[in-house]
């Protein structure tokens, strides 16, 4: 079920929170780690930036590819499609063309068939994508851990306020420890598996988002009050305020997608057939099965 010729991995966005974990487990198992960033930062590091077409000798040595990168500065729907969905299109078809072995495309849990989200609307683009080019998409819930990133890190910041406002009370989440995600990668790079379906990697059992707040303020060494707010109301002042151009830490964008879920994690069938397990939010150490 492995691939041992898989010696030297390029993870584009490696300084991201969740492809630096992706770097950092790489490199312990004995793997040549190559950065794709815009900074080139030394021999393991290669130039790229999403919205340009990638350089002919960007992947050469290259046995497998890992896209984690997605450039969130960008907001219109036009221009997250030219930078995002037209650049990993970009990419993708540069890695098929050079023989990368395994090519995996960081997705997202917000990737389902009728998600409301713009975000989720483009990853499922850059989904089909991947299936076209014949890569593996992972779908990641909501990443945690003690230094989390992402929407676990702005969630996280959320619980330091004296009352945290929950906004999507009967919403859910599917959560993912980093070392579990981690693993998990790992050994999706080295499985043997010829399937394009997009693969969920998250715990099956829902998190409600007020348990998940309060659980992310113990991991921090906190307790916190919460109080219930109307995610619609909450949205039009978001989305007030971004017409102004007043840059806050959340977006509207992020807010739709909490209250509008994904309704089951896919495809878990896969990390069974591995052997890899994701412990439950919460849980200090990996529970013994999936769920």
């Amino acid at each position: 079920m492995t691939d041992s010729d898989i010696r030297t991995v390029a993870i584009t966005g490696s300084t991201g929170y969740l492809g630096g974990l992706l770097r950092g487990r790489f490199i312990e198992e004995g793997l040549r780690v190559i950065s794709l960033s815009r900074a080139n930062a030394g021999p393991d590091s290669r130039h790229y930036e999403i919205e340009e077409s990638p350089s002919a000798d960007l992947l050469s040595d290259v046995d497998a590819l890992i896209h984690c990168a997605y450039d969130m500065k960008v907001r219109r729907e036009r221009d997250i499609w030219a930078v995002n969905v037209e650049g990993s299109r970009r990419l993708l078809e540069h890695a098929r063309s050079s023989g990368v072995k395994r090519t995996i495309v960081l997705s997202s849990m917000s990737a389902f068939e009728g998600t409301q989200q713009l975000y989720g609307r483009s990853k499922l683009a850059i989904e089909d994508i991947a299936v076209a080019n014949r890569a593996i998409s992972v779908r990641p819930g909501i990443v945690y851990g003690p230094n989390a990133g992402g929407m676990a890190g702005a969630l996280s910041a959320l619980t330091r306020l004296p009352v945290v406002p929950v906004v999507a009370s009967r919403s859910h989440q599917f959560t993912l420890h980093e070392d579990d995600f981690a693993a998990a990668m790992y050994a999706l790079l080295r499985a043997r598996i010829e399937s394009w379906a997009p693969v969920g990697l998250a715990n099956p059992v829902p998190v409600s988002f007020r348990a998940l707040i309060m659980g992310l303020a113990r991991l921090s060494g906190r307790s916190c009050r919460t109080v219930s707010l109307d995610w619609r109301i909450v949205l039009a002042g978001l989305r007030a305020s971004e017409m102004l151009r007043i840059d806050l830490p959340f977006r509207a964008d992020s807010l739709v997608g909490l209250a509008n879920p994904a309704p089951m994690v896919p495809n878990l069938e896969i990390w069974q057939d591995l052997g890899i397990t994701f412990r439950r939010f919460g849980q200090p150490v990996p529970a013994t099965s999936i769920g």
